[in-house]
């Protein structure tokens, strides 16, 4: 190993973090981080095709790893990869504006199968988590900005998944730096178009990147190893300008879990802005969609692409600023009931007709620090109504209170597990290192 490759510091970083160097703010954050993936993953989970991949994955590969919202099980590596493909499914797993992706849902799904498995120790499972986040992020920021062409699922999570793992097995620093570099090498060829066209194999990277995180390390136990600065030479590809710097930048100080933001909308991030702007303008105004003449939505380059107005399914919906915005109006919500198969009704696509989406360059001049957008409502007299909304809520800027998130995390979950059952999972994922991870699965285990 020599000092050039970051990939060094980070090992190193991984190996020595303990908990009780871990400020209790950044603690407290991966709580409601914990809870409010899992709670994205039970709501997931629930959807028919993740249910049926959930049987499938019980049967071929049987194990005692809970395959969370549900009464089944599996191995490890294929629990954590159908949880974290539920937990992507409804696009409402917490994220990261300045990774430009999804960390938690990345790293979450296998360390908690594995610690569920081997019983380790609470603060260790806590540890783990932080440490893959904080790895995965930083490997995102590198990449950022990403060539248009690849989905951010899939691409750096993987190495976050491998570093969570690491630190959890307690493994040496030269081994854990075989298991970064190899884990960068196992970047998935995915396509943006996937979620823009609706194919489904989108819903399937995260999990796909659990999986490969968790080979990745018994590969690197075993005692292969990974290319010499194989983080650049292997992601660089993925990116329009690689930049390593960030990759180590204040690592142990500057902590990337607490820049997170978390979702209340069941859709991409890049629809947030736009839908904060319609809710508030509908609150004020009251539309009568029959008065409605069109609706103009402004915003940044990246989410003027979401542009179409007749979805063929859900996943589609969900990366559509015209059908999010007409959804909203349409069925008062912006819930996981919006953007299932029966609201792609005729009514919805009858007023995402009506919904123009433009880039500005203002508005894209002021990414990655703000993904705002500006909404127009033109009445059939002419009058025009507009919102502005500089960022979505949800993020560091305008954050959500606990109590915010706990409202979502009850729609998810109370559904699979009811309000008790409910209200327990939650005591015990918010306070992952006074319950231990066997317990938290457990409690995500509906009764039969």
């Amino acid at each position: 190993m020599t000092n050039s490759d970051p990939t060094v510091t980070l090992a190193q970083f991984v190996t020595n973090l303990e908990y009780e160097a871990i400020p209790a703010q950044v603690r407290d954050r991966s709580g409601l981080v914990v809870a409010d993936t899992i709670s994205a993953i039970i709501g997931g989970n629930t959807l028919p095709n993740v249910a049926r991949l959930a049987d499938l994955e019980s049967n071929s590969n049987p194990g005692d790893a809970t395959i969370l919202g549900t009464c089944q099980s599996a191995a490890s590596s294929h629990a954590a990869m159908v949880n974290a493909t539920g937990g992507t499914a409804l696009e409402l797993d917490e994220g990261h504006k300045f990774a430009a992706g999804h960390p938690a849902i990345h790293v979450l799904p296998a360390v908690l199968a594995e610690a569920e498995i081997t019983g380790g120790a609470n603060e260790a499972f806590v540890t783990a988590f932080i440490a893959g986040y904080e790895v995965a992020t930083r490997i995102a920021r590198a990449c950022v900005p990403l060539d248009k062409s690849y989905h951010m699922h899939g691409l750096w999570g993987t190495v976050g998944t491998a570093a969570s793992l690491a630190s959890y097995r307690g493994l040496d620093i030269q081994t854990t730096a075989d298991a970064i570099r190899m884990a960068a090498n196992h970047a998935l060829h995915t396509r943006f178009e996937t979620a823009l066209e609706g194919a489904t194999v989108r819903n399937t990277y995260a999990g796909a990147s659990n999986l490969a995180g968790l080979l990745v390390l018994n590969q690197a136990e075993a005692g292969f190893t990974g290319l010499e600065n194989g983080i650049q030479r292997h992601l660089s590809r993925v990116s329009q300008d690689f930049d390593a710097a960030p990759i180590t930048d204040r690592l142990g100080d500057h902590w990337e879990i607490e820049r997170g933001y978390f979702k209340r909308h069941a859709a991409c991030r890049y629809t947030h802005a736009p839908i904060d702007a319609m809710i508030t303008l509908d609150e004020r105004h009251d539309f009568d969609l029959t008065d409605v003449d069109s609706i103009r939505v402004e915003t940044y380059e990246t989410a003027a692409q979401l542009t179409s107005s007749r979805p063929r399914n859900p996943l589609q919906a969900k990366f559509s600023i015209p059908f999010a915005v007409a959804t909203v109006l349409v069925h008062g919500h912006s819930g996981k009931q919006a953007f299932t198969a029966g609201a792609l009704n005729e009514e919805t696509f009858d007023l995402a007709d009506r919904v123009s989406v433009v880039a500005t360059d203002e508005l894209t001049a002021r990414v990655p620090q703000q993904r705002g957008a500006k909404v127009t409502v033109i009445s059939e007299d002419g009058d025009e109504l507009t919102e502005y909304v500089q960022q979505a809520a949800g993020g560091m800027d305008n954050p959500f209170d606990e109590t915010d998130i706990r409202a979502k995390y009850n729609w998810l979950v109370e559904p699979t597990l009811g309000s008790d059952g409910a209200a327990a999972l939650w005591q015990a994922a918010r306070n992952p290192a006074n319950t231990s991870p066997k317990t938290i699965c457990q409690l995500a285990i509906p009764e039969s």
